[in-house]
C-alpha cells in the first residue's frame, strides 16, 4: 500500500484559504495572501482506511493537517497500542517533527479515506514572519494537548 502525492492545484488552494483560516489552529493570525504561500509549498496527500500515515518511531520532518476524512492517534503501551486520540477534519499532528525533525512518538492511522495536506519547514525557513506565526500557534496547540494530558494523568493516578 503507499499514498496519494500531489500537488495542489489553483483551484484547491482558493477552496482551502477561507476553510483553513477559519478552523485550523495552526494558520490563526495569518492572512489569506500567508495561507497561500504555505500551500504552494505543501503536499496533497491521500492515504486510504488502515494506512500508517506517519509511524512511531520513525524520523518525521511533515507536519500534516486534514482536509477530510477521519484518523486514530496511538502509542506503544505496556499491553499493547493505546489510543491517544481520534481526529477529523481541521486537526492537525506532527507539530513536534516540524519543530524538531525527531522520531515520532505516535503512530497516526486513517480510519476512512483521508485527505491531508503536508507541510514541511521550507516555508518557515524562506518566509520567517510566516514561521513565527505558524510556530506560536504550534506551542498554543502543543500546551493546550500538555494541559489534556497532564488533567488525564492526574486522574489515572
Amino acid at each position: 500500500m503507499s499514498w496519494i502525492r500531489e500537488q495542489f492545484t489553483f483551484h484547491d488552494q482558493q477552496r482551502l484559504l477561507t476553510r483553513l483560516a477559519e478552523r485550523v489552529k495552526a494558520f490563526q493570525g495569518l492572512s489569506a495572501a500567508e495561507i497561500g504561500d504555505v500551500l504552494a509549498n505543501a503536499e496533497k496527500c491521500t492515504f486510504e482506511p488502515g494506512m500508517a500515515i506517519v509511524k512511531e518511531g520513525n524520523i518525521g520532518a511533515h507536519m500534516y493537517i486534514i482536509l477530510e476524512g477521519d484518523a486514530s492517534v496511538a502509542k506503544r503501551g505496556r499491553s499493547g497500542d493505546v489510543e491517544l486520540a481520534r481526529l477529523g477534519g481541521a486537526d492537525s499532528f506532527g507539530e513536534m517533527a516540524l519543530a524538531d525533525n525527531q522520531a515520532r512518538c505516535a503512530t497516526v492511522t486513517a480510519l476512512t479515506p483521508c485527505i491531508l495536506v503536508r507541510l514541511n519547514d521550507q516555508i518557515i525557513k524562506s518566509r520567517p514572519e510566516i514561521g513565527v506565526k505558524i510556530y506560536r500557534n504550534i506551542a498554543r496547540v502543543l500546551s493546550e494537548r500538555l494541559r489534556d494530558a497532564d488533567e488525564a494523568l492526574a486522574w489515572r493516578l
